[in-house]
């Protein structure tokens, strides 16, 4: 284990990581970001990161946000060793357990959840440094967990719980889109974040094209680079 230091949003975290547990991406931080931005003054509320990883979206908001209580579960062990190590490093209130998706947390009710589990397709997420030694189930269009958390996250939200979540254009988000409408009342997107496609990836051209046309992610093409998004997403029961 050893602490590497993490910047979110110009704030710096030393937080302790293990082989296997993911290290945070700009999408990390546009969800942290949005949510502080939308929800500014909030107390006394109980928040959960699902796929909370080294814990780091828990410790970024109660950096800002005093008097609330935060959750998080992983899959991974290593994960769970490393947040609660970092959940006690920064005194972080709240509790941290091993369980896929909502398993561990029946007979819970939160205000927030918010979804940074694995969101693209995981033919690239198998090649991409982003998710080196980090297995990735998402299906070959990237929707497959997302999907799962929005089906089930309502009973686990209180009466007017927000779900939280990134549409990544590496997975067919309006697929996602169209399926958090028919289950939430309130659907809105909150920002929409453009970025360059690492080299890692932009690379498999062939392979990346062969999917846009198949509609199973999408992208812009200009002058030679391929142009992605990051929406994120608001839903509200």
């Amino acid at each position: 284990m050893k602490l590497n230091k993490i910047k979110i949003n110009n704030n710096i975290f030393k937080l302790y990581f293990k082989k296997g547990v993911f290290v945070p991406t700009a999408t990390t931080g546009f969800l942290i970001s949005n949510f502080l931005k939308i929800n500014k003054k909030i107390k006394n509320k109980k928040i959960l990161d699902l796929g909370c990883g080294s814990g780091i979206i828990a410790i970024a908001l109660a950096n800002s946000l005093n008097k609330n209580t935060f959750y998080g579960s992983d899959l991974s062990e290593n994960s769970l060793i490393c947040c609660k190590k970092n959940f006690n490093k920064f005194k972080i209130v709240g509790e941290v357990k091993k369980g896929n998706m909502f398993k561990p947390w029946n007979g819970y009710k939160f205000d927030f959840i918010i979804n940074d589990i694995s969101g693209i397709s995981s033919i690239l997420a198998k090649k991409s440094k982003w998710f080196q030694n980090i297995p990735s189930s998402s299906g070959l269009d990237g929707s497959k967990i997302t999907i799962q958390v929005i089906k089930n996250c309502s009973k686990y939200l209180n009466k007017k719980g927000k779900l939280y979540l990134p549409l990544i254009s590496l997975s067919n988000c309006n697929k996602i889109l169209n399926f958090a409408k028919r289950k939430f009342k309130k659907t809105r997107i909150v920002s929409e974040n453009k970025w360059f496609l690492p080299d890692d990836l932009a690379k498999y051209q062939n392979l990346l094209f062969k999917m846009k046309a198949k509609k199973q992610i999408s992208f812009d093409y200009k002058f030679g680079k391929f142009i992605c998004y990051t929406k994120i997403l608001e839903l509200k029961n």
